[in-house]
């Protein structure tokens, strides 16, 4: 059983995080950007939301993009413990690739994320509803997703797994030039149907009907020529 000691501890320390990762440093308040999307779990802390989620150690993705051309952006993405730099096409319409440039300085990032640290100390706590009793919010999160945009800063907090449905909390942020407005949510719950679930329930059930009467009605037809022929003796 010694033996397997030191190779228990060598496990759990690989369980623990090996250091906030600092999405701060790679930004600069005189950057022209387009699209910042962050991801993270809240495993390892049992639920409770991160207190910056610009700066956190369990961020597992990250994505910033900034203007390179019309045709082409350049995206520094953080995943799997390293900064890597790409230059991408845009995708037309996406939601993940915005060409709307914008500077962070016109944020005010620093004074965005005291409002949501503000929340997260004292609006989620408090937080109740059919599903959510009182502290269900700060303790039971089980992942939780960072946009920026050119006019939206979103942080979704998702509540524990459910099976077939969602549940989460957001604090949104607005801006309109340098004037940025802030507000937490109502918690959300949905229910997601599978991709195999039928889109059109009464189409399913009109089809088994079809099948069902069919054969039914060729055995009525073929008996009326034997009953017609009873009828005639």
């Amino acid at each position: 059983m010694k033996r397997f000691l030191p190779l228990l501890f060598a496990f759990l320390m690989l369980m623990q995080p090996a250091g906030a990762i600092n999405v701060w440093e790679k930004l600069d308040q005189n950057q022209t950007y387009l699209f910042m999307y962050i991801r993270g779990d809240s495993f390892l802390k049992r639920g409770i939301p991160p207190w910056d989620p610009l700066n956190d150690s369990e961020i597992e993705y990250a994505v910033i993009n900034l203007p390179y051309n019309e045709t082409h952006y350049r995206e520094f993405h953080y995943e799997g413990g390293r900064w890597v730099e790409d230059i991408t096409y845009f995708v037309p319409k996406s939601h993940w690739t915005p060409k709307v440039p914008f500077n962070l300085s016109d944020w005010n990032l620093p004074e965005v994320i005291k409002q949501y640290q503000w929340g997260v100390e004292n609006y989620l706590p408090n937080v109740t509803g059919k599903y959510w009793p009182k502290g269900y919010w700060n303790s039971t999160i089980t992942r939780w997703e960072v946009e920026l945009n050119a006019t939206t800063f979103k942080v979704t907090l998702y509540g524990g797994h459910c099976g077939e449905c969602e549940q989460y909390i957001t604090f949104q942020c607005w801006r309109n030039g340098t004037n940025v407005t802030c507000q937490w949510g109502k918690p959300v719950f949905r229910f997601i149907a599978p991709p195999w679930a039928p889109k059109n329930t009464t189409t399913s059930t009109t089809r088994e009907e079809n099948t069902i009467c069919g054969p039914v009605l060729i055995i009525v037809l073929a008996l009326i020529p034997a009953l017609e022929r009873r009828k005639n003796k």
